[in-house]
């Protein structure tokens, strides 16, 4: 999205180049220590607005918004943070290699303050910001694709069960043997049987999924590094550059 004139107009009253490059590189700095995949950036923001060294400019430019837009005293904060964030988030996106995830949903509050500058021209339509990009469905083939034990494991499982409902001549009771290890009654072999494959189908089930939420997890925590590792690159790089200077 982008900052629309009056916002540029803003911001450039508010002597915003002054402070970017030290309010971008405490940005990356607080990502670089605890940015974790999925954090939300306009927390990170506020954070660092709040801080000593920007807040007599934060204070700043929430003054100049309420003055000549129709955003409230209340919601001005919320407005600077938001024209900062639409400022700088391409800077960002850069910084950590596109990994910048962009979504629609948001808070009632937050929609009032994206309309209502909109309205007042301070920038186009927003969109929630966050660390690292979502994957979904993509993480959990590239788990199973990395694991080839595991994703035999599961489609083992799901024969068992697919199985289990055949000999039963029900879905519903091999589904409910795999999750509740319930022993369904009956004299024949071919019950005993539903009963065994429906409960072993249900248990490797169970496991393989435990196994893919812990790779999950050490998935996360392997980008949020990666994140890490980037942010300190390009602080590094901004020091070389200073003391060339």
């Amino acid at each position: 999205m982008t900052v629309g004139r009056v916002g540029k107009e803003i911001l450039e009253e508010a002597d915003f180049n002054k402070f970017r490059q030290a309010l971008i590189e405490e940005l990356v700095r607080k990502i670089s220590r605890g940015g974790c995949y999925g954090a939300d950036i306009r927390q990170i923001i506020e954070e660092t607005l709040r801080e000593e060294e920007f807040v007599n400019f934060a204070n700043k430019l929430a003054k100049i918004i309420e003055k000549r837009t129709n955003i409230s005293k209340e919601s001005s904060n919320e407005a600077a943070c938001q024209l900062v964030e639409e400022e700088i988030a391409d800077d960002i996106k850069g910084i950590l290699h596109g990994q910048l995830e962009e979504r629609k949903g948001k808070s009632k509050k937050e929609k009032e303050i994206d309309f209502m500058g909109r309205e007042s021209k301070l920038w186009d339509e927003t969109t929630k910001r966050f660390i690292g990009k979502k994957h979904g469905l993509k993480d959990i083939a590239l788990i199973l694709k990395e694991h080839r034990l595991m994703k035999i494991t599961i489609v083992t499982g799901f024969i068992l069960l697919i199985i289990s409902a055949f000999l039963f001549n029900s879905i519903y009771k091999a589904i409910v043997v795999g999750l509740t290890l319930t022993i369904f009654s009956g004299d024949s072999l071919r019950i005993k049987l539903a009963n065994v494959l429906g409960g072993l189908g249900g248990i490797l089930i169970f496991f393989t999924s435990i196994s893919i939420l812990l790779q999950y997890a050490l998935l996360e925590e392997r980008r949020s590094m990666e994140l890490k590792e980037m942010a300190r690159d390009y602080l590094e790089k901004a020091k070389r550059k200073e003391n060339f200077n």
